[in-house]
């Protein structure tokens, strides 16, 4: 198969920094090539993947870090998402199924089409997705489905990366981390006052944006003078693996409904536990008692955290090995494009745009 992967602009393909979505995609493409297809890149032409790149643009545009910028970016991002749409025409001769990462593929449904769900289904969102409802969908965790069940899913397919790629730390140093970015959704100072709580040095890592151009200095700032705050600002990858490998629990607090969690399944990769706030996915991709701890709150979290240093981190770190890795995800991808494809193909297709597809129910992770 010749799968265009669409990306967004904001970041190369893999990321330099920040970008979970950019590393997913850099290992789909690898595994796609893993098992004979053609990936075709169409992303920014800084990205460094070892298949065809189809320009969007010549340098990732980034995300703005401060409100004031967003007129002039989202004005830019419109042009781009046009030639995007204009590339994507001028290929589809060549082309067996469109996966889009995030781009609008309205206007595209006479053609094999699937979009990966990789962010939250919102309350404002609802309009888009209701006028959307009849492409094709994968989502990245069971629980991501329930924000709205009515989509055209086609299954579930959980992220996976190169486990290779992190090293397995038996024995870590003393202290917690988090990485993430440094917003409301995310918040990072829960991790902040619980490590403090706790009298544990914390390192902190990530991402500023727009979004947290405000809950930075107002949540963060005032910590970072404590003797047991430790702020290492957005890191490259070797600094993060450096990060999370030598943590003795890695923080998640997250404040809405988490899609998946990429950084806990690198953590897990290391051997790392994550006490997490139990919402969204969280239940899926941590196995609670043995892989890491779900909690409603932080309180609950600070009398959870001994348990967390106790757990088998060859265990942890096996069972995401196994789990959720890139050429699982590719398997599951390629079946999913495979059934797309039949349907466009099947006969009585013609009549539909977008053709049914028989109902599949996805399955989780064995927690065994």
């Amino acid at each position: 198969m010749r799968i265009a992967i669409v990306a967004n602009p904001q970041v190369p393909v893999p990321p330099v920094k920040y970008g979970g979505i950019e590393q997913v995609e850099y290992y789909l493409i690898k595994g796609l090539q893993e098992e004979g297809h053609e990936p075709i890149l169409f992303g920014t032409a800084d990205s460094k993947v070892d298949c065809e790149i189809v320009p969007i643009i010549n340098e990732a545009i980034y995300f703005p870090k401060k409100h004031a910028e967003l007129p002039a970016y989202h004005r830019r991002l419109g042009q781009i998402v046009q030639k995007t749409a204009h590339l994507l025409r001028e290929n589809m001769p060549r082309l067996d199924i469109i996966h889009s990462q995030g781009f609008d593929l309205t206007g595209f449904e006479e053609f094999p089409q699937l979009t990966t769900l990789h962010n939250p289904i919102t309350l404002d969102m609802l309009p888009y997705y209701t006028e959307r409802k009849h492409l094709y969908y994968v989502s990245i965790s069971k629980n991501q489905q329930s924000t709205y069940p009515d989509l055209n899913y086609v299954s579930t397919v959980y992220n996976g990366l190169d486990p290779a790629a992190f090293p397995v730390v038996e024995k870590p140093q003393d202290y917690l981390c988090f990485l993430g970015r440094f917003d409301a959704e995310k918040s990072p100072h829960l991790a902040i006052e619980l490590a403090i709580q706790m009298n544990m040095p914390i390192k902190i890592a990530g991402k500023i944006a727009f979004e947290g151009e405000n809950y930075f200095p107002e949540k963060i700032e005032p910590y970072l003078q404590h003797p047991l705050v430790e702020y290492l600002g957005e890191l490259d990858f070797k600094a993060k693996v450096e990060l999370l490998s030598h943590a003795r629990c890695n923080l998640h607090p997250t404040n809405f409904r988490e899609p998946f969690g990429l950084t806990v399944l690198e953590a897990a990769y290391c051997g790392t536990p994550t006490l997490a706030i139990n919402r969204g996915s969280m239940s899926e991709v941590i196995e609670n008692g043995r892989t890491g701890a779900l909690v409603e709150d932080f309180v609950e979290g600070y009398h959870r955290m001994q348990e967390c240093f106790e757990m088998d981190r060859l265990y942890i770190a096996s069972r995401a090995w196994s789990l959720f890795n890139y050429r699982t995800m590719a398997r599951d991808y390629i079946k999913a494009y495979q059934r797309i494809i039949d349907a466009y193909h099947a006969p009585g297709s013609d009549e539909q745009v977008t053709p049914p597809l028989p109902a599949l129910t996805p399955v989780l992770p064995n927690a065994s």
